[in-house]
């Protein structure tokens, strides 16, 4: 019995048990071979991660991942929550951009992978559930724990598969979707192994069913130790690539008279074959091109001023870079000579046209009353003036779309979606003379202002706390997670920093709170770096659980920043902030908005075995931002949430 991992290119087939090994077949352990079998072939496609729950069901999968990690082919992570589990699998994904799976048991233990999933799916993020089953005679029965598994998550899933009889003795429709899984793991085409898929990755269900034995003979036990041993130090074939645009064709084209530029769609701003544009041959690449400060041909980033280009390509543009959108969008900005306005999870935002506080300066109408043409990279999440301005009939908009995305169709996006950099640049032009230096001068000048309204306050402000975690891992190199909810948008005012961090994420696929110290626990190991993430208390207490790592479990360099307003601050600076003012209602919007719950932090942190910090004031919290040492640190910053509504109010409209 073999599987495979693509059809179309050559499939490859399993290790697999030879039949002078095999059991006799009447006590073949099937449960196992599927197991086996599975994990082979992800094993195969690039995963290096697995999180597993505990549960009988799912014992061959357990058994089999051992022998696995033992070999050294893989590490395994066990939590006792399954939601845990999902949201640490997630992390583990995005961190490495290689599949990761999570493995529960049947029934109530699959419904709880569901958040992780919705925000896999939103996020792009190959986050693999093996959710093991009863066999099909058991199904319909009543039997323990025993429910509908396949289909269970919908749409959210690019692929599920009910393996109820794998390896097939013949490549048949089991196979045909365990390879359409391992495709959207992976990014390739399930036709064509060796080509790039046009679908977006992301999760998918591998639902196995196991029938009994579910413990290894001793026989069996030496098969998984065999095959733990073949698949161990296997280094995975690259998976292919839709070509990536440069920006060097970019800037190159877009310098060219109009009538001399590239107008096709397809090819124009991907990387040129040297015969086809001599005059490319010699141009630095991005890590090549000139600094900030040594003149006109870089744009002359350090004074705000532009290229010299084509007076028709003059234009008041800026770059807006979500979750997502990658160091491409930083590129573009700065070969355009265009102010960027990136979101912190963008991993844009860094550097001399990065507009730290650009949320409040879309309400400026000389500047963000000014705009005449937007690109947009990424998905943006945070801010409702951005929002504003996409949707502003007189101000045009393109979103870089050089591939099919899951969170959005664009047809029903307010932005003309262009395919390439070169479209985007022409779309866009360059900076007018002064155009970049307006929006850096106004945003120095409002960090200024945050800055002392900080100061004026009697507790620490969400953005002064954001200001000095981003700044700590500026200077030490550490990963940042940001939570949902207020303090990722604290984070989107503090100023940009001059270099780009380690790397920025946030779950902000759907946005919840819920997993966020798991997610930031899966990025941790899977980067094997120091991280910091930076959440407010509800988001804190509603991923509790995750703080309890056994110990024989690896644990990430992880410091969590906590800032404890006591309840959900960002409901006060939304419209149920003003309903709060009338007396009658501020009872309600508190209970039901705010939360409060004072909950002692220390107690909880210290219960599951973790140190923990108390920072009253910024400069205590400076002090503490050391790099984060072997294990996991709680520090707790405690404000208030009666300051934020006036703190707003005095930014956005200053005396």
């Amino acid at each position: 019995m073999v599987g495979v991992v693509g059809r179309g290119a050559g499939p490859r087939k399993l290790a697999r048990v030879t039949p002078e090994a095999e059991p006799a077949p009447d006590q073949r352990p099937d449960a196992f071979l599927t197991a086996v079998s599975v994990l082979d072939s992800l094993i195969r496609a690039g995963m290096r991660h697995a999180v597993i729950a505990p549960g009988s069901r799912s014992a061959p999968l357990a058994y089999a991942l051992a022998a696995a990690a033992d070999a050294g082919a893989l590490q395994v992570h066990v939590r006792i929550d399954e939601r845990t589990a999902g949201f640490t699998a997630l992390g583990l994904a995005k961190a490495t951009g290689a599949p990761a799976a999570v493995v529960t048991t049947s029934g109530t233990a699959v419904g709880e992978l569901l958040p992780a999933v919705m925000e896999a799916h939103h996020a792009e993020v190959p986050l693999a559930v093996l959710s093991a089953d009863r066999p099909p005679r058991l199904r319909g029965t009543g039997a323990n724990q025993t429910t509908d598994q396949p289909g269970i998550f919908g749409t959210h899933v690019r692929v599920g598969v009910d393996l109820t009889d794998y390896p097939e003795q013949t490549p048949g429709p089991q196979t045909a979707g365990f390879t359409d899984a391992l495709a959207a793991l992976t990014g390739r085409d399930p036709e064509d192994w060796a080509q790039p898929s046009l679908r977006p990755r992301g999760p998918v269900q591998i639902n196995c069913a196991f029938d009994e034995p579910l413990h290894p003979n001793r026989r069996m036990r030496q098969i998984l130790r065999a095959w733990a041993d073949g698949v161990t130090g296997l280094e995975p074939e690259p998976a292919p690539t839709l070509p990536d645009p440069t920006l060097e064709a970019v800037v190159a084209d877009a310098a060219r008279p109009p009538a001399a530029r590239s107008t096709n769609p397809v090819t124009a701003g991907r990387r040129p074959e040297p015969q086809d544009r001599p005059e490319l041959q010699n141009q630095p690449g991005p890590q090549g091109r000139p600094a900030a400060d040594e003149g006109a041909a870089a744009g002359n980033r350090a004074s705000g001023e532009t290229p010299e280009r084509p007076a028709d390509m003059l234009r008041r543009s800026v770059v807006i870079a979500g979750d997502g959108a990658g160091p491409l969008a930083r590129d573009f900005a700065e070969a355009q000579g265009l102010p960027l306005l990136a979101e912190p999870s963008s991993n844009a935002r860094s550097g001399t046209h990065a507009i730290g506080a650009y949320r409040v300066l879309l309400g400026e109408e000389s500047l963000g009353g000014r705009i005449e043409r937007v690109v947009l990279f990424g998905r943006p999440t945070l801010s409702r003036p951005v929002t504003r301005l996409l949707a502003d009939p007189q101000t045009d908009a393109v979103i870089y779309l050089p591939r099919p995305v899951a969170w959005a169709d664009p047809r029903r996006r307010p932005e003309m979606p262009v395919r390439t950099l070169a479209e985007a640049a022409a779309f866009a032009g360059t900076g007018e003379p002064g155009w970049l230096r307006a929006w850096r001068d106004a945003d120095a000048a409002l960090a200024a202002r945050i800055e002392g309204l900080a100061a004026a306050g009697q507790l620490p402000t969400g953005p002064a706390v954001a200001a000095a975690v981003t700044r700590a891992c500026e200077q030490d190199g550490s990963a940042l997670v940001l939570g949902s909810s207020n303090l990722v948008r604290d984070a989107d005012l503090a100023p940009a920093p001059d270099r780009a961090l380690t790397g920025v994420w946030a779950n902000r696929g759907l946005a919840g709170i819920d997993g966020t110290a798991a997610t930031a626990t899966g990025i941790g190991l899977g980067l094997g770096v120091p991280v910091r993430l930076l959440v407010g208390d509800l988001t804190f207490l509603h991923d509790l659980g995750s703080l309890n790592l056994g110990p024989r479990e690896a644990r990430p360099r992880l410091q969590i920043v906590v800032f404890n307003d006591d309840g959900g601050g960002i409901f006060t600076t939304l419209e149920h902030g003003q309903v709060a003012e009338d007396q009658g209602w501020a009872d309600a919007v508190e209970r039901f908005f705010s939360t409060p719950h004072g909950a002692d932090l220390e107690h909880l942190v210290r219960g599951f075995g973790h140190r923990y910090v108390r920072a009253d004031d910024v400069a205590a919290l400076r002090a503490a931002l050391r790099e984060p040492e072997e294990g996991i640190e709680v520090i707790e910053v405690r404000g208030s949430r009666a300051d934020l509504r006036p703190f707003h109010d005095a930014l956005a409209h200053p005396a």
